[in-house]
């Protein structure tokens, strides 16, 4: 009976230890999400091959930096599976759409401060 209390305590502090990363970054990931989603509108608007909508429930996010670098993934055009992955940075209380990063190489290549990976 004692061994159960301490797995029931040993357990809610690992998972609230995840969520606690979760919330960390969730601000700053919402903020790229939304930028993400009106681009991809007007996107949408220009060019029929891509994905009417924006859905950030398809998107994988991967946060690096402590929370100033992060990449998003999902799948852009309606023919191809090919993810799209798109980078943000935080500087100066502002947010930056990163070209000069090859998205595919940086995820691979650095260990994410935290990561959601919904499709492949």
């Amino acid at each position: 009976m004692r061994g159960i209390g301490v797995l029931l305590i040993m357990m809610t502090v690992l998972l609230s230890a995840c969520s606690n990363n979760d919330d960390k970054y969730q601000k700053n990931i919402n903020k790229v999400l939304d930028i993400q989603k009106e681009t991809h509108k007007e996107m949408a608007k220009q060019n029929s091959d891509v994905v009417k909508e924006f859905d950030e429930k398809n998107t994988n996010v991967y946060v690096y930096k402590n929370g100033k670098l992060i990449i998003i993934g999902y799948k852009l055009f309606n023919d191809k599976d090919q993810m799209f992955l798109a980078t943000y940075e935080f500087k100066n209380d502002k947010i930056y759409y990163k070209r000069d990063i090859k998205p595919e190489k940086y995820v691979k290549e650095h260990k994410a401060d935290y990561k959601k990976e919904r499709i492949e």
